[in-house]
């Protein structure tokens, strides 16, 4: 069973892509999960521990695990409309027509980054996503940014008053047990390396990414470390229990709409969407090299934890053999 996804999976580490892998790849009726290779290649060769308990940078799997499920939470409780302004809750954004539905399709217009906005100090973070010019129409493009997310962090704090990562432990880690995920750092003992920087040297146990370092946290676009064992539970959630305990049933059918079928990507509530047969798989990735393939209607998923960017980011490679790895696991669903 998914003998050419596991194969590529093997293949990544063989061919010495990235240092090692966990993965699992789930179906209604086992959960296999694997752990091989290294962990480290610098300062010297070390293996991953033999368990699922490796902690890895989600980098931006926080957008759809924590971000996104909280907004739908929230989005229950009827404190907002997918359709409303974000202006209407943080009034310091510039753009009147800009909703919160595209902030959370990436149909914002936003710009995917600003080149040369030196970001050094925690206000400068809220600086560089209120500096944004919109370049393109609302509705009109899909184009990924971590602006919309960031957005989107600071939307959840205005529509409750408790800052964003008390938010997600007490609303999401906690009701699914996922007691070792963490915010920002994590024990360096059992954190997977990510890269290796003139600035910062070896990244171990602390958020890769600059805009969530220097922000010291608290960002609705990255920052999450996990093992997989606890991705388990996410998984679970959207596979087997209809949501539980994380949001309910209807609210899982929305995630998985198509909202922009007009656009050049299809994209749904937080998640990217693949076409699997008659409808969509739900799909995300991380900067650091992790993935995730949930299907509801079928019932299957696939984690994959990696940390392709030790001990540089420059490994273009990964991105080819991490689309063949999703194409193949979607046609082996039976």
């Amino acid at each position: 069973m998914f003998e050419q996804t596991t194969t590529l999976l093997h293949n990544l580490v063989s061919e010495k892509t990235v240092p090692g892998v966990s993965f699992a790849i789930l179906t209604p009726t086992e959960t296999r999960t694997s752990v091989f290779g290294d962990k480290a290649w610098l300062p010297e060769k070390t293996p991953l521990l033999a368990t699922s308990s490796n902690l890895y940078d989600l980098a931006s799997l926080t957008k759809v695990l924590a971000t996104t499920i909280r907004l739908v939470q929230l989005h229950e409780k009827a404190l907002f409309d997918w359709n409303d302004a974000v202006i209407n809750y943080l009034p310091d954004f510039k753009y009147e027509a800009i909703t919160i539905l595209d902030l959370v399709t990436h149909a914002s217009g936003l710009p995917k980054s600003l080149p040369g906005f030196v970001i050094e100090e925690p206000d400068d973070v809220r600086a560089y996503v209120y500096s944004a010019k919109q370049v393109k129409p609302a509705k009109t493009f899909v184009e990924y940014s971590d602006l919309n997310f960031l957005l989107l962090g600071y939307l959840i704090e205005a529509l409750v008053p408790e800052n964003f990562e008390s938010q997600i432990e007490k609303n999401i880690l906690s009701p699914l047990g996922a007691r070792q995920t963490s915010f920002y750092s994590a024990d360096p003992k059992k954190a997977v390396p990510t890269e290796l920087t003139d600035k910062r040297g070896l990244v171990t146990g602390i958020v890769h990414d600059h805009k969530a370092f220097i922000a010291h946290g608290n960002t609705g676009h990255a920052g999450l470390f996990a093992p997989l064992e606890d991705l388990l539970l996410f998984a679970n959630a959207f596979l087997f229990d209809g949501g539980a305990p994380l949001f309910s049933k209807q609210s899982l059918a929305s995630i998985q709409k198509n909202y922009t079928p007009q656009l050049n990507r299809d994209r749904g509530i937080g998640f990217d969407l693949r076409k699997i047969r008659d409808h969509f798989a739900l799909y995300h990735t991380g900067f650091t090299g992790t993935f995730l393939v949930l299907d509801p209607v079928t019932q299957h998923g696939l984690v994959v934890l990696s940390n392709r960017i030790h001990p540089t980011r420059n490994n273009p490679l990964f991105l080819e053999k991490r689309e063949e790895i999703v194409d193949a696991f979607l046609a082996e669903i039976k």
